[in-house]
């Protein structure tokens, strides 16, 4: 079988529906399913956050040395640390940025936000010819509309109220969120791939700045879904996301015997579960890579 038959033959076995974009970075050989389709990114919105976070760094309108004060007006719940804070931390914007990727911290992800702007971060997607990345809201706006919260204001008492609702009720599966809209966060396989690949080939801003993104992403801690059925000595620089029944993870994942490096993106909707989605992605990676290695 080819790749795509491969790719294809795991997914038959899939009760959520996935789009999914692989493409080996040096041959070009590729394979795509529903790759044009639009998905809600959940936490993988995080890298075009950080490309264009490092492309304003590169272009020096930001210096990821400067330390910011965290207050109670930065809480956001779900994934991360520094919601667990004291109030009055001071953290580098470059600490900030790699807590928003290996732990994917919400909190971090909506100051870097603050800091670079969230309409640059998707005027950058289109410099780069990324017309299908759309990023409309931030992480504590896409967990207050999810939660049927709109418009919660931030700070202590709306992260109290927000986390109680989570803890009780979770997401609305009929949230406006979850609708394939370019006024959600959402994208194409097609176009997060094409960001990888632009990411691993050093075609960012600058390789300076490519090289900044792929060290921050190499250092991921959350490992159970590309990475988790890989070799354990597998380089691999990915970012995954989980809103209600999205499950997904995007990244690039490096080859051993020097048989280069392959981009996969894999995001769905409808998983009956977390860990059915995560199975499925990890057998997808799991599947590209022996592919590539065998070629």
């Amino acid at each position: 079988m080819n790749l795509q038959q491969k790719l294809e033959s795991v997914l038959s076995e899939s009760s959520g529906t996935f789009g999914v974009a692989v493409k080996h970075m040096g041959t070009g050989e590729e394979a795509q399913i529903r790759a044009e389709q639009y998905f809600q990114m959940a936490s993988t919105f995080k890298v075009p956050i950080l490309a264009a976070l490092f492309r304003d760094a590169d272009a020096g309108l930001v210096s990821l040395e400067q330390r910011y004060r965290l207050s109670e007006a930065d809480l956001v719940p779900g994934s991360g640390v520094l919601k667990e804070f004291l109030p009055g931390a001071e953290v580098a914007l470059k600490d900030l940025a790699t807590l928003m990727i290996i732990v994917s911290d919400n909190l971090a992800t909506d100051k870097v936000l603050e800091i670079i702007g969230k309409e640059r971060v998707e005027a950058y997607m289109r410099e780069l010819g990324l017309t299908q990345i759309s990023i409309k809201h931030d992480c504590w706006e896409l967990l207050s509309i999810g939660a049927g919260m709109a418009g919660e204001k931030k700070g202590a008492e709306g992260f109290r109220k927000l986390t109680e609702s989570f803890q009780t009720s979770g997401f609305d599966p009929d949230s406006f969120i979850f609708q394939a809209s370019p006024e959600n966060n959402v994208a194409t396989p097609a176009d997060m791939g094409r960001l990888l690949e632009l990411i691993g080939t050093g075609k960012l801003a600058s390789e300076q700045a490519s090289d900044g993104v792929l060290d921050i992403m190499k250092r991921q801690q959350l490992r159970n879904r590309i990475p988790y059925l890989l070799p354990d000595e597998t380089i691999i620089a990915c970012k995954s996301g989980t809103v209600g029944h999205v499950v997904n993870d995007v990244g690039i994942v490096y080859l051993s015997d020097d048989k280069g490096a392959f981009a996969i993106a894999a995001l769905s909707s409808g998983n009956p579960s977390v860990k059915e989605g995560e199975r499925v992605i990890a057998r997808l990676a799991q599947t590209a890579y022996e592919h590539f290695v065998q070629e």
